[in-house]
């Protein structure tokens, strides 16, 4: 079996929803939009639910094809952002759950901000993980 293609099948589902819903949820807390505060929310957990799947394929085909010398910095580079990118998306999971669901509004700005960070993060991880494939050709058989 290979293995280390189920981690390209589910890397575009964070990479989708968290970009997206963190974008627009983060708009809402600056704008004052509960619509948007909802919608993006939404697409936020849904994001960070699919990012468990993904760090662990990923893991598994890190440790299933080889790995040239020269893509092993990039390769632990995009292991370290995306464990950073967990933590960060299940750390606002549960700062919003332990308020009920509800971003206080003292906190809208800050919890913002770290949803525009975790947009940032999941950008350069992509970008990485990009880097392994086309510059690297890891995982592609070449």
């Amino acid at each position: 079996m290979m293995r280390h293609l189920l981690h390209p099948a589910f890397v575009h589902f964070p990479i989708a929803l968290l970009t997206v819903g963190g974008l627009w949820e983060a708009w809402g807390h600056f704008r004052g939009r509960q619509a948007a505060v909802r919608g993006g929310g939404t697409l936020t957990i849904l994001g960070t639910l699919a990012l468990l799947p993904t760090v662990v394929t990923g893991y598994v085909a890190a440790n299933t094809v080889p790995v040239a010398p020269a893509a092993a910095r990039v390769l632990a580079l995009h292991e370290l952002n995306g464990w950073t990118v967990l933590a960060l998306f299940t750390a606002l999971l549960f700062w919003k759950a332990w308020n009920r669901g509800v971003v206080p509004k003292s906190h809208r700005r800050a919890y913002g901000a770290l949803l525009l960070l975790g947009v940032a993060l999941v950008a350069s991880g992509s970008v990485l993980g990009g880097e392994l494939v086309f510059v690297h050709a890891t995982g592609v058989g070449r």
